[in-house]
């Protein structure tokens, strides 16, 4: 159960980012930043992100930040100065993120249909609906819409209602501001250091240590909930 809450908190993050989201590279993307607002049933959150093409980006949100250099992921969270590495290579292979590192293939997959366009911030975006799984085991899902711009490759409204403890998430990308990116920006910053899993990295208790003869007592599992309640609580909104 913890397992499956926190997959769905780390898919409601980087859904409402886009931080996983690209279209085929082409020769001439523009680089920008710009500001992101989140609406979650605990409250806004606002964040930054900043894109240099389709294969490398960074957001920062809920004191997460998410560096994009394809084919990794580099998930760093600044509650604990620990970050994850994870492969898109691996991710497109099983679970929710699936193909996602190219939109127009995760799309498909995820039957998302074109529904129409509309204008972001001055960008014609079309507009995808659908719905995705976020749990392979149960086969919940989530209903999806998606406003894409094509000039800029990257998705700049989103919005989902994911399973509880989350339920609605809904981010829009402002002010934009198109510019070359600092390269510094999609390395990793002094002070962190790697963890060996993502659960480490968020200070959440490692579930390697439980196996279906070890499971966690009732005590055990009311504690792990209250902390991933009370993380959700003290995210940074910066």
């Amino acid at each position: 159960m913890l397992k499956k809450t926190v997959l769905i908190l780390i898919v409601a993050a980087l859904l409402s980012s886009g931080s996983f989201f690209s279209l085929p590279a082409r020769v001439h993307a523009e680089e920008f930043s710009a500001d992101i607002v989140t609406d979650m049933q605990t409250g806004s959150v606002n964040g930054k992100m900043y894109f240099k093409n389709t294969r490398v980006n960074r957001n920062e949100i809920m004191g997460m930040i998410n560096i994009m250099k394809y084919p990794q992921v580099y998930q760093l969270f600044t509650g604990t100065k620990k970050y994850h590495v994870s492969d898109v290579t691996e991710l497109e292979t099983d679970g929710p993120m699936a193909g996602v590192a190219d939109f127009e293939i995760w799309a498909k997959e995820n039957n998302l249909q074109k529904t129409g366009t509309e204008s972001i911030e001055g960008f014609a975006c079309d507009i995808y609906e659908g719905t995705i799984e976020v749990d392979e085991e149960t086969g919940e899902t989530a209903p999806m819409k998606i406003w894409l711009s094509r000039k800029l490759q990257y998705p700049l409204k989103s919005e989902t209602m994911m399973p509880d403890p989350v339920g609605r998430v809904a981010s829009l990308v402002q002010n934009i501001k198109t510019g070359k990116q600092p390269d510094h920006l999609f390395e990793i910053p002094d002070g962190y250091t790697r963890a060996a899993s993502m659960e480490q990295a968020m200070g959440m208790p490692d579930m390697s240590q439980f196996s279906e003869e070890k499971m966690p007592t009732a005590e055990q599992m009311d504690e792990m909930m209250k902390q991933v309640q009370d993380m959700m609580k003290n995210m940074p909104q910066e």
